[in-house]
């Protein structure tokens, strides 16, 4: 809505489900580069794609060119309420004590609920047992039933559970304490200096967009994302604002950055 005011042309939200967000990225990356396609990407289909997709048909760092990011969101480790340990450090340490004993849910490989659990199992050396499903609702379910014991999930989604008193909330993954769960301490300052991960989304279009569109289309999002309407909807899913100052080397740093990092974690293609 904002964008078709802001350009005096009618934008047109178009979905191209399929394959963990391939399916429309590449849509875009093979559309005519005229500044009339533009895709809505995030760190997963932008910086994990390569690292997480066998035979990706494109390079997100390379086919595509970003316009502008507007938004981040941290993740959120929450357990059921009869589980034992209460804090990060006393799950790592139960972990320890107890290898293949803890249960955790995740949705799907390509999913950031699941690089944020890779993630923590490697930084904290964990070994788990990891149960897989085909979205989050369940999971839930099975928490609040007893049969799971954690789960990490975007903390939009996992705030209300949290503040329901369905499920405990143990830690983020933010650089700082998320503004929705600010009683969550974050997992850095628990003591897992290096779990740290923020999703981040905005938009992209096809890598030889004319600078000229590219620039006007950055400073048409940006008005958007500025304005009270825009800011007061993002907060309420649970959004932080998020615009770095030069995207475009902020999006080769992240593409370079997690590939290696996910590889680590023992994350391959598929």
């Amino acid at each position: 809505k904002g964008l078709s005011k802001e350009l005096g042309q009618t934008v047109i939200v178009e979905n191209k489900p399929g394959a963990g967000t391939t399916v429309g990225t590449h849509y875009v990356v093979r559309s005519a580069p005229d500044g009339y396609t533009m895709v809505i990407g995030g760190i997963g289909s932008i910086a994990h794609s390569k690292a997480l997709v066998k035979d990706l048909p494109y390079d997100p760092g390379v086919d595509l060119v970003p316009l502008q990011l507007v938004s981040t969101n941290s993740y959120t480790l929450s357990a059921r309420t009869g589980f034992g340990p209460k804090t990060l450090q006393e799950v790592i340490a139960y972990a320890h004590a107890n290898p293949g004993k803890i249960s955790m849910g995740t949705p799907g490989q390509a999913t950031g609920q699941a690089v944020a659990t890779a993630l923590f199992k490697s930084f904290a050396k964990l070994d788990m047992l990891e149960v897989q499903y085909k979205n989050a609702p369940p999971i839930y379910v099975d928490m609040m039933a007893g049969r799971i014991d954690i789960f990490f999930d975007a903390t939009g989604t996992a705030q209300a559970f949290v503040k329901s008193g369905k499920v405990r909330g143990i830690a983020t993954s933010g650089s700082k304490r998320d503004f929705i769960l600010p009683n969550v301490p974050t997992a850095k300052e628990s003591g897992l200096e290096n779990m740290v991960l923020e999703n981040w989304t905005g938009l992209f279009a096809p890598a030889k967009t004319p600078r000229p569109i590219v620039l006007r289309l950055r400073e048409a999002i940006g008005k958007v994302a500025s304005t009270d309407e825009f800011k007061k909807q993002m907060t309420a899913r649970g959004y932080s604002l998020f615009s770095p100052a030069d995207v475009d080397a902020f999006i080769k740093e992240e593409v370079k950055r997690w590939p290696p990092l996910l590889a680590k974690a023992g994350l391959k293609p598929r």
